[in-house]
């Protein structure tokens, strides 16, 4: 055997190896292709869906709120209720644009998803705000607000009681972030009712899943 070729032999390589390897590239370059192209869908989809879901229901996003908020004198009115939140003591009980949100149910109704109340209702959500404060937040601990204040058409629309406080901007519909079981949550509002529903007037509203109503226009429950 001529020397030097075992060497020559070791450096060849078959054909068919090297076209097995470009054919695993080119399916390896396909597929994070695929995977590529399927996040980027799903991030863009993602920024054109105008709400987050929580606790299984639709809340607008803050990018949903700041194009509200870009209308007219939004913003400057948004301000003002902040002014006026912080002057009663409760300006930081919630952020001040979730009480704008009219409901969770405004994609299907075909309503804003965001309202502003009348200056003269302004009042009305103070001592709502002091009661999740002091009662409902250190018993189911944080909350989310689906629905404050609403329009007429709104509550209308949406099915409300003639009646709503929320139309008065009294009334909140909340979930809680944590983790607390519906019977635990039930048991925990109606404690803070039975302690202080008469003296604060509070309106107990207990729906399905682990939504709830809370407003201080009426001594009452349901």
């Amino acid at each position: 055997m001529p020397a030097g070729q075992p060497f020559s032999n070791y450096r060849r390589r078959p054909p068919g190896q090297r076209t097995n390897r470009l054919v695993i590239a080119g399916i390896a370059l396909m597929l994070l292709g695929i995977v590529g192209g399927l996040w980027l869908y799903l991030y863009l989809k993602s920024l054109e869906k105008p709400y987050r879901d929580v606790q299984g229901y639709r809340v607008p996003t803050n990018h949903t709120l700041r194009s509200f908020l870009r209308q007219g004198d939004n913003r400057a009115r948004l301000k003002e209720l902040e002014r006026f939140l912080d002057s009663r003591g409760v300006g930081e009980v919630v952020e001040t644009g979730s009480l704008f949100r009219q409901g969770s149910d405004w994609l299907e109704i075909n309503e804003p998803p965001f309202a502003i109340p009348p200056h003269s209702e302004w009042e009305n959500i103070v001592e709502t705000l002091k009661v999740v404060r002091d009662q409902v937040i250190p018993a189911i601990g944080p909350v989310e607000i689906l629905s404050a204040y609403r329009t007429d058409s709104y509550n209308r629309r949406g099915g409300g009681a003639g009646g709503s406080k929320h139309r008065q901007f009294c009334g909140l519909d909340l979930v809680p972030l944590s983790n607390i079981g519906r019977g635990e949550l039930v048991e925990e509002l109606r404690m803070v009712h039975a302690q202080v529903g008469r003296s604060s007037q509070v309106g107990l509203g207990i729906y399905s899943s682990v939504r709830f109503h809370i407003d201080t226009c009426g001594y009452r429950s349901w």
